[in-house]
């Protein structure tokens, strides 16, 4: 991504808005919406059908309480409003459930009921659906439905439902999730510390940054080797909180965060009352008079972002370094080759078949190309062609410098040479 016209901008906006677009923009973070077709991400989760499966929901909550919560989750789709959960009017209805592990969900349906008052039938007019802080679907209609399917595209570990209409009631008579559960990387050996790709505080002090406690130095005195820790503010509205965020590398089932605090007496007691969340779920408090050197919280959460929060409202807070563990999702590339060599070619009489294609070539597109013929192997040559075969190395291998021409779409790629191909077998 090119930020030159960040240029202009002060330093701390310009660093701010280039870590916001990362966020928005990066296939690590994107608030864990993937935006690729479901047949894509069923194949980077690493399933070989494309199936959707029933996802179990248990735990559920609601804002108001007309009947059971679970009547939307029982597996019985009665149309009746007396057996399904209804909210009281309201300011802002909703209806919540936890996945029973964290999941890709691919749509959500929705069964509902008529109600027997006809002036509060407007709650499923308007209302938001969301899979963990991603949006799946915001529903705006004058229209009535008893049942519907919305796309969501999400990884998440639950699910919320709610109504943007005032004084209005929310009947659910079932509720269904749909896609595949998610798989981790290490749970036999063990769980890992996890990269973060970046950070964001509410604001700072003293020239500090949220890089100061990322930055792998865990001393705990400010100055010591070197050390800074990062002094967050809270903002200017009354009931503003101080809060500290670092963003995973790999969306990750999180078992524990270790917070290093600062000892010096200026701050060490600046973390004693905080909250750890895990993209807005909360998963561990702490509130102790005493001050702690570093401690480990256990932080069982699905999620991409973890988040220092103080409990205390206008509070600055602290932290000389963070650390989260867990595990990571297992995603395997949407399209997947193994290189297989440089080679030499005859021009007058090729090995493998050329595809003609009228834009720029790369190998992702001439991989799916080739697969599209039902072929084993693909090469590039020239720097834009694209070829397709099952078989390869008629006539000899050659160095792999003879194939580092760049390809005319992205000259950061290597596209074969002239009369020399660049081969890949097609995995995937």
């Amino acid at each position: 991504m090119h930020l030159k016209w960040f240029s202009s901008l002060p330093d701390r906006n310009c660093v701010f808005l280039a870590l916001l677009l990362q966020i928005l923009f990066s296939t690590n973070v994107v608030g864990l919406q993937l935006f690729k077709t479901r047949q894509v991400m069923y194949r980077m989760l690493g399933y070989d059908n494309f199936n959707e499966e029933r996802l179990h929901l248990e735990r559920c909550r609601q804002s108001s309480s007309s009947g059971n919560c679970n009547l939307a989750i029982d597996g019985s789709i009665v149309q009746e409003w007396t057996q399904c959960v209804s909210t009281v009017p309201e300011l802002s209805s909703f209806w919540k459930a936890e996945l029973e592990t964290p999941s890709y969900i691919a749509r959500v349906v929705i069964h509902t009921a008529k109600l027997p008052d006809e002036a509060m039938l407007n709650a499923m007019h308007d209302f938001g659906i969301y899979a963990g802080d991603s949006t799946c679907y915001r529903h705006i209609s004058s229209q009535s439905f008893i049942t519907r399917s919305f796309p969501c595209d999400a990884m998440a570990d639950r699910i919320l439902i709610r109504s943007f209409r005032v004084n209005s009631i929310m009947s659910l008579c079932e509720i269904e999730v749909y896609g595949k559960p998610l798989t981790f990387q290490g749970l036999d050996s063990g769980e890992a510390e996890i990269g973060f790709s970046g950070c964001l505080m509410s604001s700072s002090a003293e020239n500090s940054k949220c890089e100061d406690a990322t930055d792998r130095n865990f001393a705990v005195f400010h100055g010591q080797s070197g050390k800074k820790c990062a002094l967050t503010l809270p903002g200017e509205e009354e009931y503003s909180r101080s809060w500290l965020s670092v963003y995973l590398m790999t969306p990750t089932l999180i078992k524990h965060v270790k917070v290093y605090n600062r000892m010096d007496k200026c701050c060490n007691n600046l973390l004693n009352k905080f909250a750890i969340l895990v993209n807005s779920a909360s998963c561990a408090v702490h509130e102790s008079i005493e001050p702690f050197i570093s401690k480990v919280f256990r932080c069982t959460r699905f999620g991409n972002n973890v988040k220092l929060e103080s409990r205390v409202l206008k509070s600055a807070i602290t932290v000389c370094q963070i650390q989260v563990f867990g595990y990571k999702t297992l995603l395997y590339p949407d399209v997947r080759h193994e290189h297989k060599g440089c080679f030499h070619d005859d021009p007058d009489n090729p090995e493998m078949e050329q595809v003609i294609s009228y834009s720029f070539m790369e190998p992702r597109k001439c991989h799916r190309m080739c697969k599209r013929l039902n072929k084993l192997y693909f090469g590039l040559q020239n720097g834009r062609a694209c070829l397709c075969g099952n078989k390869y190395g008629r006539y000899g291998s050659a160095a792999i410098e003879k194939c580092n021409l760049g390809c005319v779409s992205d000259g950061g790629m290597a596209c074969g040479g002239r009369n020399f191909t660049t081969v890949y077998e097609i995995l995937v």
